[in-house]
């Protein structure tokens, strides 16, 4: 009886994750990273952080929009084509670009941690060029180690035993693990994998993040020190503190994001608490759509440097939009003149 009650919790829990949140998260997540593709391509914030920024944007608005069908549609879908998306599309497309997010991430924390631990170095060898290289370098690498997950599942008509006699119902498909997906090689790899996306991410973010946020607050107190006021630093001075701040925040929520996941692969490879590890991926799920959706609230919150040009860019179009709406009122009076 208790069994069944926590199988009906887990299955409630999770219609409420995957058909009202996660949607939500998605749309919410994609909008805000179309908005952030947009600030980030202008001229005033051209530095080499904010490639990392604009990278970012790309590789979360991608893995919500391939998430987003998974949720609405195709999660309990028993269409043959819809279960082929699941299987050949969202599960490996949205592993890619999850680890590239993760791993521009990480990338962009070491270039803050060089930045700030060397700043005249770092200011002229962090450059626009070498961040990109990094990017392309993270997306091929990413590329390369998602490519097994497209082996791992095939889709399957849903085969019912009744009576010792099997009858195949052409009108439903499933996925099913491949023989790839249950030897001993993909055992293997998918640890290495584990540890090469979450584990190892998440122990050069905590220690390097521990570090910023310890350099942040030294530097407050500095500057409090020496009676340091807003208007005696660079306006150059002001937006690299700025950003360290907002990348300590964008560090933090994907930690949160990793942890539980990192937690789920292993009790699912290790075999123990299997009765938590759907519970378990229902909740690094939900966290992992939380953090691709949440940098538009973090720059607006943490970057005033942003918020400036999101202003500039709103101004912008709202006087277009007001100035479209005047020519276009002007050219009916001609006309009916």
């Amino acid at each position: 009886m208790n069994q069944t009650t926590d199988e009906d919790m887990k299955d409630m829990l999770e219609d409420i994750c995957y058909k009202y949140i996660g949607p939500v998260l998605c749309v919410f997540g994609i909008v805000g990273n179309i908005i952030n593709l947009i600030v980030l391509s202008r001229q005033q914030l051209v530095e080499s952080p904010y490639i990392y920024l604009k990278a970012l944007a790309v590789t979360d608005m991608s893995a919500l929009l391939f998430s987003f069908p998974f949720m609405v549609v195709s999660r309990e879908a028993t269409t043959f084509p819809l279960k082929w998306y699941n299987a050949y599309v969202f599960l490996p497309v949205v592993n890619f670009f999850t680890a590239s997010s993760i791993w521009i991430t990480v990338v962009m924390t070491i270039d803050r941690f060089i930045f700030v631990k060397f700043p005249i170095w770092a200011r002229w060898r962090c450059s626009r060029f070498s961040a990109q290289v990094r990017v392309w370098i993270i997306l091929f690498a990413t590329v390369l180690i998602s490519v097994p997950r497209l082996f791992c599942y095939k889709v399957v008509p849903i085969v019912v035993d009744n009576a010792n006699v099997t009858v195949t119902d052409l009108h439903g498909y499933r996925i099913k693990s491949t023989e790839f997906r249950l030897s001993e090689h993909y055992q293997i790899m998918n640890i290495a994998l584990i540890i090469l996306i979450h584990f190892l991410p998440l122990i050069i973010l905590c220690v390097i993040n521990i570090y910023l946020i310890i350099a942040v607050q030294q530097a407050r107190i500095a500057r409090e020190e020496l009676n340091l006021r807003n208007n005696m630093e660079t306006e150059w001075q002001k937006d690299q503190r700025r950003f360290t701040i907002t990348l300590i925040s964008i560090v933090l929520l994907a930690i949160v994001s990793i942890l539980p996941a990192a937690i789920c692969d292993i009790m699912v490879e290790m075999r123990f608490g299997l009765k938590y590890s759907k519970l378990m991926q229902i909740i690094a799920n939900l966290l992992m759509w939380l953090n691709l959706s949440m940098n538009f609230i973090m720059y607006c919150a943490f970057n005033k440097k942003f918020v400036r040009v999101l202003k500039d860019v709103m101004g912008r179009s709202i006087y277009r939009f007001r100035y479209s709406l005047k020519s276009v009122g002007g050219q009916s009076e001609m006309t009916t003149m």
